[in-house]
């Protein structure tokens, strides 16, 4: 359940030490969200603050919380991360945090690179619950924020699933039902699993690639997405 700012603040019992407010800040290049919005999720685990578009300033007060780990194996580098595409004119970060400043989930956008990358409204999403806020709902809530934005449909928008970066035995599920999991997250945002031969993804099975494709993207930018998605210089091993 999400509360607005004001009905928590003037909750004595939480007893939380909550986080000053930030000014909006502009759109991030091609992106054009709803500038920096702030929610309070009450959990069973406790009280969040949830944040789109967040400022570097505001990342730099933050630590990850241990649980946090998942794409740099320590959480002090998923924050360094974490805080190189707040500091990005085209970047949007999205946290959930505690009143005690520990980052406990995240949702990023950035531009589309590697294999992918040579189209500016190409974007990336990845996200992250901490290992120890899971089964609350927050990955949810992590999208709805990241993906609040007024020119989503001008956009393709990746969501790219490496099992090596996943927590199997930790939520004890095999890869391909973490798989699954991660597909039915995408499905409620029109999020679509695309056929590739794109060599990171190809090299496991359980490996999915999830795409957003919307419904005004241009011609070139559809196009140049198929183009990645099947190169032919990647069908010579076939």
């Amino acid at each position: 359940m999400i509360y607005n700012e004001k009905l928590l603040s003037d909750d004595k019992a939480t007893g939380a030490e909550l986080m000053p407010a930030y000014p909006g800040i502009e759109a991030r290049g091609i992106l054009r969200g709803r500038t920096s919005r702030s929610t309070f999720i009450a959990t069973s685990a406790g009280p969040l603050q949830l944040r789109s578009f967040c400022p570097p300033v505001l990342v730099e007060r933050l630590h990850a919380d241990n649980g946090l780990r998942a794409f740099a194996r320590l959480p002090e580098r998923e924050h360094a991360l974490l805080l190189q595409l707040a500091q990005r004119p085209d970047s949007a970060v999205t946290l959930a945090y505690t009143p005690t400043r520990e980052i406990v989930g995240q949702a990023t956008l950035a531009p589309a690179d590697g294999s992918w990358g040579g189209n500016d409204y190409i974007y990336e999403i990845a996200i992250e619950v901490s290992s120890t806020w899971r089964r609350l709902g927050l990955a949810r809530h992590l999208l709805n924020a990241a993906l609040s934005l007024y020119n989503l449909e001008d956009l393709v928008i990746l969501a790219i699933g490496l099992s090596w970066h996943w927590d199997t035995e930790g939520l004890d599920l095999t890869r391909f039902d973490y798989r699954q999991l991660i597909a039915r997250l995408l499905a409620a945002h029109a999020f679509v699993e695309y056929a590739t031969t794109e060599a990171n993804i190809t090299m496991d099975p359980a490996n999915i690639l999830l795409a957003r494709i919307g419904q005004h993207a241009n011609v070139a930018t559809v196009n140049h997405f198929f183009d990645c998605m099947l190169r032919l210089d990647d069908l010579s091993g076939l």
